[in-house]
């Protein structure tokens, strides 16, 4: 049986808690990283990709999407590593 990595772990954890949120298409991409250290250590990150308009005076600023946006550091919790946080503007 192949070995799971800590960052596909990761990624399978942060799939499964935010697969609401990639319907609704306000998630676009999730990926983990893990980047070797010194001493054979590996520290995990965690990209996600959001969709949303960011620009509160835009015409097509979408508040529902942005409350939700926010609702995904929640659905994360405490999950062992740095988050880190990419935008879009696609519609």
């Amino acid at each position: 049986m192949p070995q799971v990595s800590a960052a596909q772990e990761l990624e399978v954890i942060a799939r499964t808690r935010l697969a609401s949120l990639m319907e609704d298409k306000l998630v676009t991409r999730i990926s983990a990283l893990s980047t070797l250290r010194g001493g054979g250590e590996t520290t995990e990150r965690l990209i996600v990709r959001i969709s949303v308009e960011t620009h509160k005076t835009s015409p097509d600023f979408d508040h529902a999407a942005a409350d939700k946006a926010k609702d995904i550091k929640q659905a994360l919790g405490e999950i062992g590593c740095d988050v880190f946080f990419e935008t879009d503007r696609s519609a």
